[in-house]
């Protein structure tokens, strides 16, 4: 009799354990369901990028990942939040992910695209609808990316660093949702005054049915920010897009401004464009869904080896080894000692530089420095 305590014991701290043991290896676990597809993509093709994606994504962000074997490809591929946090609860996963692939018709012919969505199940958040072309005899660079998508996902940051700049939100229309520096504060007429270290950040306001609003807040010490944000409406989702560096953007071939910017945009398939002197144009259709933000971002490649650039000011003028430059790079620039020659009103100045073999600089033109991207 006196052994039978000691035995129930060992039961109890037996299923605490098994317990301990199961919400550990849930929150450290991403679920990767076969994903969706869209008009007619081989089976082939599904099998090799989930197969390669999956490693990728494990790679990357250090998590166990779960295949989704329950998962049907209806939920699996429905880019929806409320349905990828159905994912993660039935493998019982903290994160989730949830995609598409699509094909693309245009006008070069048929080509193939990924969509996909990260969710957190803990945290009840999710992330944009990211949106890449799919190149069957190279994926590799389409892999590699969203894998770190999904790993910016997973390690973000999700408390601010307090301090004592304050700031206070408040929307029209009201409740919308405040992140700072992509952390979540809350809705607005339930956001009290939030306090942080002082610095620059991006502060960005949601609503569902509203085009998001995104701009930059400088806090200072021992003082109280208030920031007011009008949204507006919008029928269909919005295309937020990021490009390094700034881009002249166009919409369906319409030029529309420069990076960074969101646009409105019916539901639907749309095609970005990126332009910048001196860097290859960027083309990316974009998957656009009710009251969803789909996100661009690039990372223009250079159109020259090495390349020399700036930002174009209509009021400085570039000179380099004499001749004036009219665009906004050094068209032809050949490696070694250049002179740099800035105009600026009846102000001129000039800089010796050395410009390496390979590699991208720019120009910045206050210093004159050659500034390695």
């Amino acid at each position: 009799m006196r052994h039978r305590p000691r035995r129930v014991r060992h039961v109890w701290v037996g299923l605490a354990l098994l317990i301990v043991t199961a919400f550990t290896s849930a929150a450290a676990q991403v679920s990767v369901p076969t994903f969706g597809t869209r008009g007619a993509v081989p089976e082939e093709l599904v099998g090799r990028f989930m197969a390669a994606f999956r490693s990728a994504v494990g790679a990357a962000t250090g998590l166990e990942v779960r295949n989704g074997e329950l998962i049907t490809p209806g939920i699996a591929g429905s880019l929806e939040p409320e349905f990828a946090m159905l994912i993660a609860e039935l493998d019982q996963a903290r994160y989730a992910v949830s995609g598409e692939l699509s094909l693309v018709q245009s006008g070069d012919g048929s080509g193939y695209a990924i969509n996909i969505i990260v969710v957190d199940a803990e945290k009840d958040r999710s992330s944009d609808l990211i949106s890449l072309p799919l190149d069957p005899a190279g994926m590799r660079p389409t892999v590699d990316e969203l894998a770190a998508a999904v790993a910016a996902f997973t390690s973000a940051r999700l408390e601010l660093v307090k301090g004592d700049a304050g700031l206070f939100v408040s929307s029209e229309p009201a409740d919308a949702q405040v992140f700072l520096d992509g952390v979540a504060l809350g809705r607005t007429s339930h956001l009290d005054v939030v306090m942080a270290a002082p610095g620059r950040y991006q502060l960005e306001v949601r609503k569902e049915g509203f085009l998001p609003d995104v701009r930059m807040v400088e806090l200072r010490g021992a003082d109280t920010a208030f920031v007011h944000v009008v949204l507006t409406a919008i029928s269909g989702g919005s295309i937020q897009v990021l490009a390094t560096p700034r881009a002249n953007v166009s919409l369906d071939g319409v030029p529309v401004g420069a990076s960074p910017l969101t646009l409105a945009a019916l539901p639907g398939t749309h095609r970005v464009t990126l332009t910048r002197e001196g860097f290859e144009d960027e083309v990316i259709d974009v998957l656009v869904r009710n009251y969803r933000v789909s996100r661009v971002e690039r990372e223009l490649n250079p159109a020259a080896d090495p390349l020399v650039y700036w930002d174009e000011r209509r009021e400085v003028l570039i000179y380099i080894d004499g001749m004036i430059q009219p665009g906004a790079y050094a068209a032809g620039i050949k490696p070694g000692l250049r002179t740099f020659e800035l105009r600026e009103s009846r102000e001129s100045r000039t800089y010796l530089r050395a410009v390496p073999e390979h590699g991208v600089y720019r120009l910045d033109l206050k210093t004159g420095e050659l500034v390695a991207e």
